[in-house]
């Protein structure tokens, strides 16, 4: 489990890429649950509502669907299993890094009403940077296309997800 994790950190750092994983589906399903149980742990543990628990998880599932659909009009789609695999298990540590900045960003925006630049704002944006960062990364060595492509297809597709989960968790009214 360890030398799991390690990889996910390699991967994280550049240093290694997802065909360095097992290709296991067993591997992707545990990983799925472990990434929806970390993020509904960390939402949920914050006093975050059941209705954006289950965007969260909405959204998890998208990303198993534009996983396929991106390696598949690559024609790449025999690389699914490490390709998710690794996604998921970087999601999963960035999630867990990420936690304890979730009630001090809670605390900060419920401070004010209007919101401000804050340490906590500034430090969840350079984990979402660093999660697209990733992802690309990860995308470029599966698609074996450039890095710089691969950033502009997960800007666009985590712009597509903000979209979604704003409008999904606008008020209802």
């Amino acid at each position: 489990m360890l030398r799991l994790i390690l990889a996910f950190v390699d991967i994280m750092l550049h240093r290694r890429g997802p065909e360095d994983l097992p290709s296991s589906r067993f591997l992707v399903w545990l990983l799925l649950f472990v990434s929806i149980g970390v993020e509904l742990g960390v939402l949920l543990g914050n006093d975050g509502e059941m209705r954006t628990a289950a965007v969260s998880v909405l959204i998890d599932l998208l990303d198993l669907w534009f996983v396929w659909a991106l390696l598949r009009s690559f024609n790449k789609q025999a690389r699914f299993t490490q390709t998710m695999s690794a996604l998921l298990g970087t999601e999963t540590l960035l999630n867990l890094v990420g936690a304890p900045l979730v009630p001090w960003l809670n605390a900060t925006i419920s401070a004010t009403e209007q919101p401000q630049l804050s340490l906590p704002l500034v430090l969840a944006a350079l984990i979402n940077i660093w999660a697209i960062d990733i992802a690309a990364f990860v995308f470029s060595r599966a698609l074996e296309r450039p890095y710089v492509l691969c950033v502009a297809i997960m800007l666009g597709y985590a712009l597509l997800m903000v979209s979604l989960q704003t409008t999904l968790l606008a008020p209802v009214g």
